[in-house]
């Protein structure tokens, strides 16, 4: 793999013949496919909150759960050109798929969180109340576009921290962007609560 770019203790690796690449920060490193990159969802954004990072410095990679700092974009960008480049015939990218399949997920990312900024906020939900948006705005969208829908409801399932449930959230996920049926998707996933801790849901494991 080569360094294709590199910050403090943040750098990037890649192989352009694979197309893959490796994320190291520190001491820590993931790898991850080399694919386009894509709009931080509202979710990303919430987990790094949470981690005490500024959710404007990241992108999502492809349709994972994975993250870049903007300022690698430019210089990821040039290594996924190389690898298209390289190896056309067996393009494989589903963002394509993603865009098509998944008609209003923007519209309704952004409905979501306008609503989650009312939870917090009383005066604020009053006005959007009478302004006609959040909850009847967001219950219109997700009307709507269901797939979109559930797509997002599949998405907070991935970054679940028990494995078991981010797979099946991922699997979900992976279906509604191919075109498979919405309730068959959604059947993947589990009647509990995604960020259950792991000792509830094994007393609970019997409702899957």
């Amino acid at each position: 793999m080569k360094t294709i770019f590199k910050k403090n203790d943040y750098k990037i690796l890649a192989d352009i013949d694979e197309r893959k690449a490796c994320i190291v920060k520190g001491t820590n490193s993931v790898y991850v496919a080399l694919e386009e990159l894509t709009p931080l969802s509202a979710l990303a954004a919430k987990h790094l909150k949470m981690m005490g990072c500024d959710p404007g410095r990241y992108l999502n990679i492809g349709l994972s759960n994975h993250v870049i700092i903007k300022e690698a974009e430019e210089a990821w960008q040039a290594a996924l050109k190389q690898a298209e480049q390289r190896n056309l015939p067996s393009e494989s990218s589903m963002i394509p798929m993603f865009w098509q399949h998944l008609p209003g997920l923007i519209e309704l990312r952004d409905a979501e969180d306008t609503y989650a900024a009312c939870q917090k906020s009383a005066s604020l939900m009053l006005e959007y109340r009478q302004r006609g948006l959040p909850p009847a705005r967001l219950m219109e969208l997700r009307k709507r576009y269901p797939r979109a829908a559930a797509f997002i409801t599949a998405e907070t399932y991935a970054f679940s921290g028990n494995e078991t449930v981010s797979e099946r959230g991922r699997k979900a996920m992976h279906m509604l962007i191919s075109g498979d049926q919405v309730a068959d998707a959604l059947s993947l996933l589990p009647d509990l609560s995604p960020d259950m801790p792991d000792q509830d849901r094994s007393q609970s494991a019997d409702r899957w």
